[in-house]
């Protein structure tokens, strides 16, 4: 990957800020998961705006859920000597 000096030192500088020194190409991962991960916040973000779509994916999260903990206990029934 070639870069140009500029951006070469501006990624320095935040791997020397932000990220404690740590090597660029670790910087540039870590960078690249925020964008990920900021990508994915967006998409819920797009998705609570539509309240038909919000619902929608709510249900469906609500019947995954469900499934999820299928035939295990309540914790109530796991654990009776927390019971008040």
């Amino acid at each position: 990957m070639q870069l140009d000096s500029s951006l070469r030192d501006e990624l320095a500088e935040i791997a020397e800020q932000d990220f404690r020194g740590a090597a660029l190409g670790e910087v540039v991962g870590r960078l690249v998961r925020e964008y990920k991960i900021q990508r994915i916040i967006r998409q819920y973000e797009d998705l609570r705006a539509d309240p038909e779509a919000w619902a929608d994916y709510q249900a469906e999260a609500s019947l995954t859920d469900r499934v999820a903990g299928d035939r295990l206990p309540a914790a109530s029934e796991e654990y009776p000597e927390y019971n008040a």
